[in-house]
């Protein structure tokens, strides 16, 4: 391997910090246990005020140490980012730990790949109780997709974290800085701007171990407690996608490299995104996306455009929002007594409403698996009275059309 070769293959781990000395002991120990050698760890020490730079003194001459006022890890990441000149970035959380072959395994798919330019893989949570015991709390979020599905398949939920992927330099010259602007969710942020020109290759071999915790997450500043911080990340999901809405194409929603050529593919793009704003809580972007599905083609339904939309209502963060908005209820029943397709469309939301009626079953609301089922109820039967109309009126027009036919 030339020396070129060797330098475009280095791996520098990059590690923002803010008052996780205990935590962070062990995600450095785990990433200088790698089968596969890092070549360059940076720890971005973000303002912390604990005993962080006390304990990185035992890695003099291992880890890389550098030091700012506290600005949040997107600012922390940008600081390191422009240190590193080439090769393969990893993104590591302080608080997380590489499996020993973390690292091998990316990079075997990602040199068996000559096109691919990032490597990721699978994760499990875990978490340690007061004894000090270690509980696998099971797999975290995966999706299985090919390489052009990347992008459609990340729009809809992250799956792919940065501490179970590798990165080409260039990918992030290419995309910019992350966006210092966001307290939560940059990573997901920076991730969809990867997919959208990337190459990515996967395993699902496990990379890292997530650990659950509840301490403060954000900056000293904007603090995050862990009782709120999937309300955070449901905050910062909203402002980057009515960001994201006007820039990315329809197609993109597609997969990469898909075009809309024609009013059917027209109708899955516009389905698909609908699904994503749904997840995202952006109801009026759906609605107005799901009000032109219906009306671009009147051709049924196909399976993949049935299942997005069934997907629409099962995003990590709950669909709450559907049974207390009664305005939005009225507007997905006069679609479902619009058209045939508009009816079909509601029929496939209220199924996805199924598992939301299991799952409340066992939240401590259990009320709310009642409201869902109603909410089910009265969606479904809005669909149904289109079609019985719709039915009673092609039957009137076959007996008008055999009357005709017997008077000749």
């Amino acid at each position: 391997m030339s020396e070129q070769n060797m330098t475009s293959n280095n791996v520098t781990v990059l590690i923002p910090t803010f008052n996780r000395s205990g935590f962070l002991v062990e995600s450095i120990e785990s990433l200088l246990a790698q089968t596969w050698p890092v070549h360059k760890i940076i720890v971005i020490n973000d303002g912390s005020t604990d005993d962080t730079l006390e304990v990185l003194k035992a890695y003099e001459g291992r880890v890389d140490v550098i030091s700012k006022p506290n600005g949040g890890k997107a600012a922390a990441l940008n600081m390191a980012l422009e240190l590193v000149s080439d090769g393969l970035v990893w993104i590591f959380d302080d608080d997380d730990l590489a499996l020993p072959d973390g690292l091998a395994t990316l990079m075997k798919v990602l040199l068996n790949a000559p096109d691919a330019n990032m490597a990721y893989g699978r994760h499990e949570r875990f978490t340690v109780d007061t004894m000090g015991a270690v509980r696998i709390l099971g797999d975290g979020y995966w999706r299985d997709c090919e390489s052009d599905e990347f992008l459609a398949a990340t729009l809809e939920d992250m799956f792919a974290h940065q501490p179970g992927m590798i990165v080409r330099k260039e990918l992030y010259d290419m995309v910019g800085p992350f966006d210092e602007n966001l307290v939560r969710s940059q990573d997901y942020d920076m991730l969809i701007r990867l997919a959208r020109v990337a190459t990515p290759v996967s395993t699902e071999d496990y990379i890292f171990r997530q650990r659950i915790h509840d301490g403060v997450r954000g900056t000293k500043e904007n603090q995050v407690d862990f009782e709120a911080m999937a309300s955070s990340w449901a905050q910062f999901d909203k402002i980057i996608f009515r960001s994201i809405h006007p820039q990315l194409k329809l197609s993109e929603y597609l997969g990469k490299g898909k075009k809309v050529h024609n009013q059917a593919s027209k109708r899955h793009a516009l389905i698909r995104r609908s699904a994503v704003m749904a997840r995202k809580k952006l109801w009026s972007h759906t609605m107005d996306d799901l009000r032109e599905a219906a009306a671009t083609s009147d051709e049924p339904l196909t399976p993949s455009e049935i299942t997005a939309l069934r997907r629409a209502l099962a995003s990590k963060y709950g669909c709450d929002e559907v049974l207390k908005d009664p305005k939005l209820v009225d507007e997905l029943c006069k679609l479902a007594m619009s058209s045939e397709i508009g009816s079909q469309i509601v029929a496939s939301l209220a199924r996805g409403l199924r598992w939301r009626v299991r799952s409340a079953l066992f939240s401590e609301n259990r009320w709310n698996s009642v409201r869902y089922f109603l909410l089910m109820n009265k969606l479904g039967k809005a669909s149904s009275i289109f079609s019985k109309r719709y039915q009673h009126e092609a039957a009137a027009s076959m007996r008008l059309f055999q009357k005709v036919d017997r008077s000749k």
